[in-house]
């Protein structure tokens, strides 16, 4: 980190601290929501339709952040951020807690996140230098990742010991740290000529738009990439772990906070080795490492079958495996996300991250109400859908060597 400047150090710390709240918040409700139903498709259909604004949102959130003062907006999100869960905090003490009062909580953070996050991408690019933009990168992954490490640890312990009130009140107090935090950053702004705001709005995604449809091609196949991972992989994660290994291998909440961290663990891994990858990674290889994933998956539905009997020898094959994928899940997503960066000009990087979320966030909840249902269905027989997963991923894995196979190593942008 020495080599990085103070206000992209103080970046990173504001963002530790209010992902940590953001990972102990969305553990303590996955397990709240799990016990208050017990039904995966209650818990993937909340989660999707928490997910679904987002999808309009973040075009508007790429566009604000090309146009406003980084730094206030990412201030006054973590703010607000507080204030929602510091009100649902009392909402729980005065116990008028419902499963749609939850739903409102989650889908207003995630219309906030749709705007922080690409606040925080656009300024990544402009706080530090080209050569170390791949590195920033790994290191921003790396301690969201750290953060979620901890934020499963921390969440299982206190929803173990403490009250649900408790665990929201300590989040609340995360987003105004990391707010007092990000008020000492510094972030170079060129005002721009002031604008009506849906005019701004309509002609900044529209732009946006036209740069990655006609002028980088290469954006397009990686936001395509993008789109398909988050429809048929990254489900998995947030449906099926959390329902196989409370539910169905009747593992205590710990536990779950145990895989959660073990995952995190991976992606620190990935985010540190990043670096050590340069010139190794590429995109005419790219589909290998989703490639691996569908192995993995292969084995992980071998793990779960009637051959093994012990739930608690299913939740270790399970947990290893889901490290394996995020690892090599992360170093494609941060390879992406780099590339990008490298490609776009800094006044549309705002807008074509932000683009680049929502077309993911498109396909994140309908995949989660489809795995939801799917688990349901599949109660008795997870190892037939984890195959199936397998399945997929390799078609996938195919199908991104397909898209990227007309890049000539010439063309191909160096990293």
């Amino acid at each position: 980190m020495k080599e990085f400047n103070r206000h992209f150090k103080l970046m990173v710390v504001g963002q530790v601290i209010s992902m940590f709240g953001a990972s102990v918040l969305r553990f303590a409700l996955s397990l709240y929501i799990l016990d208050l139903t017990g039904s995966a498709t209650i818990f993937g259909t909340i989660l999707a339709l928490s997910i679904v604004p987002t999808i309009f949102i973040s075009p508007i959130g790429g566009a604000i952040a090309d146009r406003f003062n980084k730094k206030k907006l990412m201030v006054t999100l973590d703010v607000i951020s507080g204030t929602l869960i510091a009100t649902f905090a009392i909402i729980l003490v005065t116990n008028n807690v419902t499963i749609v009062s939850i739903a409102i909580l989650m889908t207003a953070l995630t219309l906030i996140s749709a705007m922080y996050q690409p606040a925080v991408q656009s300024s990544i690019p402009v706080l530090v230098p080209k050569g170390l933009l791949l590195k920033s990168n790994g290191v921003i992954s790396g301690v969201m990742s750290i953060s979620n490490f901890i934020g499963p640890i921390v969440g299982g312990v206190l929803y173990s010991f403490v009250s649900i009130k408790a665990i929201v009140t300590v989040c609340a107090i995360c987003y105004f740290l990391a707010a007092i935090m990000e008020v000492f950053i510094k972030i170079p702004f060129e005002k721009r000529h002031p604008q009506p705001l849906v005019k701004m709005v309509v002609s900044d995604i529209k732009e946006g738009l036209m740069y990655i449809i006609h002028d980088n091609h290469f954006i397009l196949k990686s936001i395509m990439v993008t789109f398909i991972v988050s429809l048929f992989i990254a489900p998995m994660f947030f449906v099926g772990l959390p329902y196989m290994i409370k539910v169905l291998f009747g593992m205590p909440d710990t536990f779950f906070g145990f895989t959660q961290s073990g995952i995190s663990i991976s992606i620190i891994f990935s985010a540190m080795t990043i670096g050590m990858l340069k010139g190794k990674i590429k995109v005419s290889n790219l589909y290998l490492w989703i490639l691996g994933c569908a192995g993995v998956y292969f084995i992980m539905a071998a793990g779960t079958t009637g051959l093994i009997s012990s739930p608690f020898v299913q939740y270790l094959i399970v947990t290893i495996s889901s490290m394996f994928v995020m690892f090599a899940l992360t170093v494609v997503n941060i390879f992406i996300n780099t590339k990008i960066q490298e490609e776009t000009p800094n006044n549309l990087i705002g807008k074509v991250m932000a683009i680049q979320i929502t077309v993911g966030t498109t396909a994140v909840p309908i995949g989660q109400m489809l795995f939801g249902f799917m688990v349901d269905g599949f109660s008795h027989q997870v190892y037939l859908l984890i195959f199936g997963v397998g399945i997929l991923t390799l078609i996938i894995a195919l199908g991104v060597r397909q898209i990227y196979r007309k890049i000539s190593p010439s063309e191909e942008p160096a990293l």
